[in-house]
């Protein structure tokens, strides 16, 4: 059993900061990197809508992670930390609430196709999936290495940035297409035939900016 307890921020009842059109704050990987402090996070959003959820696992052990906009899943973003106990050295940043006005980089939102991201990467790139609820996900495999092509997907990581780009994919009809018509556990091709017919079957899910102690930038 996990015990879980969200702290709202100081002033939870103070008005929520305004979303006017496209805000750069809410655009991922966008300005955040792995050096990226609560802090920083008070100052781009306000204190009252940085939240601390601390969750104390089955042994015993608190891990802690923050929350942005906690009751309102137009603007939620869930954040975890490489040192959880001292919110430092950010590891992902998180969306997954349906209508979200979060935005990933070239435009990925919630709810986009598989087919779209596919169009909008412009390379073959790596999933993994598709799981026991029927989720796929790709981390920083947007880029083939193939031959002497050196291009990178648009998804790859750009000029400036400091972290990875990584989305979910889940079933977009309700209820869900039967299970044997998505692959299962498999390392596939986002040109693998066997997504074709799955191009607008598949939606994004969720997506995250994510870092990695083994990257020599922040």
């Amino acid at each position: 059993m996990v015990l879980a307890t969200l702290l709202l921020g100081a002033c939870a009842s103070a008005p929520l900061v305004d979303v006017v059109g496209d805000d750069a704050r809410f655009v991922l990987p966008g300005r955040f990197s792995e050096l990226t402090t609560r802090a920083d996070l008070d100052a781009m959003f306000g204190t009252a809508n940085v939240s601390l959820f601390e969750a104390r696992d089955d042994d015993g052990r608190l891990w802690r992670s923050l929350v942005l906009f906690a009751q309102d899943p137009r603007r939620r973003a869930y954040l975890t930390f490489h040192d959880d106990a001292n919110l430092a050295q950010l590891a992902s940043i998180e969306v997954r609430d349906a209508g979200s006005l979060w935005r990933g980089k070239r435009g990925v939102r919630i709810g986009m196709s598989l087919a779209e991201v596919r169009a909008i990467n412009g390379k073959p790139f790596a999933l993994f999936g598709f799981d026991d609820r029927q989720r796929a996900t790709v981390r920083d495999q947007w880029s083939p290495a193939i031959g002497d092509d050196a291009t990178l997907g648009a998804l790859d990581v750009d000029e400036g940035e400091r972290l990875y780009f990584g989305v979910e994919f889940g079933p977009r009809a309700h209820p869900p297409p039967a299970r044997d018509a998505f692959p299962r556990n498999e390392y596939l091709p986002s040109d693998d035939p066997r997504l074709d017919a799955l191009g607008e079957l598949a939606e994004v899910t969720a997506f995250s900016a994510w870092s990695s102690l083994d990257d020599e930038w922040q």
